[in-house]
Order: structure tokens, then sequence, then C-alpha cells
């Protein structure tokens, strides 16, 4: 039976879901929380430094969704069980996990990263997914359809010359990300990554350098943008994407080796 426009757009949507998008001070994540909200859904945005989430929740405060601005280090589990606490008593429970929060450390050869630098970035880029992700899991598993995305990258798929922590952490995600699909099936929570390459963040931007260095890296020669990667995750979140479960889907124009341009 063909289904009818109502239909389509009733799956599609987040209107009257509650989401948490942790990582959502600027950048993809703010793109994300900034799409769900205006499409309705109730989200609360996480970063280490409460002063830049609440600005977010002013900036977006007319959007249907409300946002609410949470200080949360997803390297501490003590701030992770709290975020999900209050999360579960202001909203009931929670329909959307993004696990957003991440960085790099620059680019250098492994031989030149000290055990406290690899432990960093693997603690904020794959550690903070399991301490957020463990944290709701009862809200999730308890939910009617629940979904988790994950903000990997290429650097997991690929591996990237001198980001070696980072690329780690990121292919840990990736392989997490399908082992929790295989876990909560049962439960009928979903669980997928997206994996961006060069989007236009500041992030990037400061990280790499000049511009014309990351569009030589990319065969299309153009950035993505954090809209677009937001859109994708947007649709893996709503039921639409009900039989996708277990994947890491890539974000990266024109395909490529992912190679970095010249530092």
């Amino acid at each position: 039976m063909t289904e009818t426009t109502e239909s389509v757009r009733s799956r599609s949507s987040l209107d009257g879901k509650t989401a948490v998008v942790t990582g959502a001070s600027s950048g993809i994540g703010k793109a994300i929380a900034e799409t769900f909200a205006a499409d309705g859904a109730d989200v609360v945005v996480c970063s280490r430094t409460l002063a830049d989430v609440e600005g977010v929740a002013d900036e977006l405060a007319a959007l249907p969704g409300d946002v609410e601005p949470v200080e949360t280090d997803v390297t501490d589990r003590g701030d992770v069980d709290a975020l999900a606490e209050a999360t579960v008593e202001a909203f009931g429970g929670v329909d959307v996990l993004v696990n957003n929060a991440g960085g790099g450390a620059g680019l250098m050869p492994l031989d030149e990263v000290d055990g406290d630098l690899w432990d960093s970035v693997v603690d904020v880029n794959l550690t903070g997914v399991y301490n957020v992700t463990h944290a709701f899991a009862d809200a999730l598993r308890d939910g009617d359809a629940s979904a988790v995305v994950n903000v990997a990258s290429m650097a997991g798929e690929y591996g990237v010359e001198g980001m070696g922590p980072y690329s780690a952490a990121k292919g840990g995600v990736v392989s997490l990300t399908r082992t929790l699909a295989r876990d909560w099936a049962d439960d009928r929570v979903r669980v997928n990554a997206v994996s961006p390459g060069f989007v236009a963040t500041e992030k990037l931007r400061e990280a790499y350098g000049l511009e014309r260095d990351l569009e030589r890296a990319t065969p299309d020669r153009t950035w993505g943008t954090p809209a677009e990667v937001a859109d994708l995750v947007r649709f893996l979140a709503s039921d639409a994407a009900s039989f996708v479960d277990g994947q890491s889907v890539n974000v990266t124009g024109t395909p490529n080796t992912y190679e970095t341009p010249d530092a």
C-alpha cells in the first residue's frame, strides 16, 4: 500500500521527541541541535563549558523545540550520570542520543605522541562515547524505538597520517557502534554512526590552516558543512531510518583515500 505524504512526513519528523547532543557548543554538534529543535524535538545540549551551550540555547530559543543547556564533561562519569538522571527527570526519558563530543591533537607521528596525549584523545573520543551511552542505556532501552547516532570520522575508516590517537579512537567508535547495534537489537534501539570528512568548522580550519590546502585534499575541492552532517544525523535519528542499524555512513563528498593536506 502506498504511504500518504502525511505518513512519510510523520515518520521522518522528530517532533515531540527528546534528544541529547554532546559537544553541542559549536560546529557539527550545534548544527545537529539546531536541526533537531527546528523539527520540534526537545534538545539537551552539552559541553564542558556551560556558558557556551547557554549561548546556543539562547540562539535557538525561537525554534519549536526546547533547548536545555547542561555542563557536562563526557570523560567524567559522575558528570555523565548526573546528565542522564537530570534528563530523565526533566523529560521523562530520552528518544535520541547523539555522541558528538570529541577532538584531535594536531598532526604528529606516533613516536612523538606521549602516553598522556594518547590517553586524553582516546578518553574524549572513544571512552566518552562509552560513558554517555552507558549512562543512558536504561532510558534508551525503556523507550519506544530509540536511536543512538555516534559521530565518528573518516579518520577512523581509513587512518590518517599523523593522527594516530584520533584515527584509532574514531575507528573504535565505528566498531562500538556495530557491536551496540547487535547488543540492543532485541530492545529496539538502533545504533548508527556518521563519518564526516573535511567539514567547515572553526576547529578544523584552525587545525589545518589555509582553506586552499584543505580544498586540495578533496577530489571535488569543496568543504562539507555542519548542516549537511546534521541532516544525515536527523534522518538516522528518525523513524524513517527504522531499517538502518549498525551502519557507519560516510559524509565526505567525492570519495577519497582521505589524505591530510600539507601541514
